[in-house]
């Protein structure tokens, strides 16, 4: 009779899955078109064509894994020498005034080569990150900079984040802004003004980033900007220099993005390839059995995962997976439904439990 009822459960989740498009609920942030890239170019000639496809293709990589060593590796290097053999389709899109080089990249085969080069690829679900940025002048006068500023270093930094496929914020510095955060506050980095500030934009985490020049004593760059990062109990710091304050904005998003993706980026590992077992409770719909299914279904280096047994809200899993089991496990704790029980006592040995939130 248990046969028969997981049986019965997992026809419907095949059909249900088929027929009906997911809406789910706030779990980070599904970044769309990871393989796909857009270069702007002056003009459709071959010459032009080929440089873009390079640009596209590390661009691409960049995206996929968030990590920059891999565009040093010889696999990659010798990727490059035939990017044609990792296309999919391109074409031109008009931007206004400007040409762009659209490309759809092949994702077994991008993987494949992120992978050659000793890194991982980072799940499409990514954490929304809210950036509080408080720049100081030549005149050493500070102001926080927000979504209505024209400032260059705004610009590369939704540019970088838009090319790495970061989620960001900006704030609105809007008179609730105002009342909630000051520079003092910001520059000081008062926790607690910050995290009250930041709740009205429910992001994944927060990041605070200082701008000033730099002493000449230590940096022989003129501007530097430092910066930490929470998201959940985690927490981050980096700093970065350059000669033009604009240059940091793009220096920020690649920081960030490398120590956000190292922690959750997912290798393949032949060695460590098997079935992994997780249990997730409070699963109180029936949908919820297949919003859980799907999203694990989403994370790299899962092949498969099937429904083992489902009653009194709990659902146990079963995962083929392709890698270690605790990067999977670090991938399951970035969802925001995916709530870990007791985290302090479990290993990638013990079948982890989880409870089912999308509040």
């Amino acid at each position: 009779m248990r046969t028969l009822k997981i049986a019965l459960i997992g026809f419907f989740l095949i059909t249900l899955n088929m027929l009906m498009p997911i809406q789910i609920g706030h779990a980070a942030v599904e970044v769309q078109e990871l393989y796909q890239a857009r270069v702007s170019v002056e003009n459709q000639t071959a010459n032009e064509r080929n440089d873009a496809l390079k640009t596209a293709f590390t661009n691409t990589l960049l995206k996929v894994s968030g990590d920059d060593a891999v565009l040093r590796h010889e696999s990659v290097q010798l990727a490059l020498q035939n990017v044609r053999n990792f296309v999919v389709q391109y074409g031109y899109q008009q931007d206004g005034e400007q040409l762009l080089l659209w490309v759809q990249f092949d994702q077994p085969q991008i993987d494949r080569v992120i992978q050659q080069a000793n890194s991982g690829v980072w799940s499409s679900r990514r954490p929304e990150l809210l950036f509080w940025i408080v720049a100081e002048d030549e005149n050493l006068e500070r102001r926080i900079l927000g979504s209505g500023d024209d400032w260059p270093v705004i610009k590369e930094l939704i540019s970088a984040a838009e090319t790495r496929g970061l989620p960001v914020k900006l704030p609105l510095l809007d008179l609730n802004d105002s009342m909630s955060l000051s520079v003092v506050d910001l520059w000081a980095r008062f926790e607690d003004r910050i995290t009250f500030a930041s709740s009205r934009y429910d992001a994944d985490g927060v990041v605070v980033a200082r701008l000033y020049q730099a002493d000449s004593a230590i940096s022989d760059d003129d501007w530097m900007l430092d910066w930490t990062m929470q998201l959940g109990g985690m927490r981050w710091r980096g700093e970065v220099t350059a000669m033009q304050p604009e240059q940091l904005g793009n220096m920020l998003v690649a920081d960030v993005t490398q120590q956000l993706s190292q922690r959750f980026r997912i290798g393949s590992n032949a060695a460590m390839a098997g079935t992994w077992r997780i249990k997730v409770r409070e699963l109180t719909e029936f949908m919820d059995v297949l919003y859980a299914e799907k999203l694990l279904l989403e994370l790299p280096s899962v092949s498969r995962v099937q429904l083992i047994q489902y009653g009194e809200h709990e659902a146990e899993f079963e995962l083929f997976i392709q890698t270690d089991a605790a990067q999977i496990m670090q991938a399951i704790d970035l969802s925001k439904p995916f709530t870990p029980v007791n985290p302090e006592r479990r290993s990638e040995f013990e079948m982890p439990v989880y409870r089912w939130s999308q509040s």
